[in-house]
């Protein structure tokens, strides 16, 4: 049996807070311009994603520095064969102002694949400062049915209980996480994590809509190579999640299975999950 301890990650909550805020525009390719907009504080930004090819609007997560800023745009769904979107630009100094500056973009595919890298020149605009005050945020309710609030990062404890042929290795590694998320899809986050990067993730499915349980009983397949697994990558997988939510004095508690299956050979390796969401 094999252990790994999850190491926290967590979101500061602040009553009063100064934000700045940002414009980026551009065109990814020749013909599709993107807006970017979104409000940064202490190196941490979100804001929305638009273009006419990819998304009206789409959530978009950041990060800033001396050295500049990374962004991750995460569709619900393959989009144009494009489920991420990342860029990295240089920072923009002073609080106002634009500047013309180079940015990296990386299109990937639902396995985390690069499909196209490309470095365009995008307006960067330093809008202004608003000063708000923050509450947490209030996710995952309407819809959720009896999982509302469970919406999150959960870190913890993941243990191997089974592997029949030492096909997976998904106790190699750090920061492995399980998140479920507004679109109450499930999923194993697997590798370094910074926020918003693009590690290795199982992407095992969605739970059912306005649920009158906290358990969970999920199953989907995957007919592509699985991020540290070992399974022939053209064989279909099973995929099979089942657990239950659980919240004792504000903690909220995620306890389960996960079995991946080849459908070909029987071949599996299972996980037990314990963790609470990170806050």
């Amino acid at each position: 049996m094999k252990i790994l301890t999850i190491i926290c990650f967590f979101f500061s909550l602040h009553l009063f807070a100064q934000e700045q805020e940002y414009q980026l525009k551009g065109s990814i390719g020749t013909h599709d311009p993107f807006t970017l907009k979104w409000t940064e504080k202490e190196g941490k930004a979100l804001g929305t994603f638009s273009d006419n090819l990819y998304a009206e609007s789409a959530v978009a997560r950041g990060i800033s520095g001396n050295l500049g800023r990374l962004f991750i745009v995460t569709f619900p769904e393959e989009v144009n064969g494009v489920r991420t979107i990342t860029f990295l630009g240089s920072d923009l100094k002073g609080d106002k102002g634009s500047a013309l500056i180079p940015v990296t973009i990386v299109l990937r595919d639902d396995t985390g694949r690069p499909i196209s890298t490309s470095i365009i020149e995008a307006n960067l605009t330093g809008m202004k400062e608003i000063q708000i005050a923050q509450r947490q945020e209030e996710k995952c309710h309407d819809g959720f049915g009896a999982l509302a609030g469970y919406c999150g990062v959960y870190s913890g404890m993941l243990v191997e209980e089974a592997d029949s042929k030492n096909k997976c290795n998904l106790l190699n590694l750090t920061n492995s996480r399980f998140v479920l998320d507004e679109n109450a899809e499930v999923g194993l986050s697997l590798g370094e994590i910074s926020g918003i990067m693009n590690p290795p993730i199982h992407r095992i499915g969605r739970v059912f809509t306005d649920t009158d349980s906290t358990s969970v009983d999920v199953l989907s397949r995957s007919c592509k190579p699985l991020p540290r697994t070992n399974f022939k990558g053209d064989d279909c997988k099973r995929l099979h999640l089942y657990g239950d939510f659980s919240s004792t004095e504000k903690i909220k508690h995620f306890a389960a299975k996960y079995t991946i299956t080849d459908e070909k050979t029987n071949e599996f390796c299972r996980y037990s999950l314990s963790m609470d969401q990170a806050i």
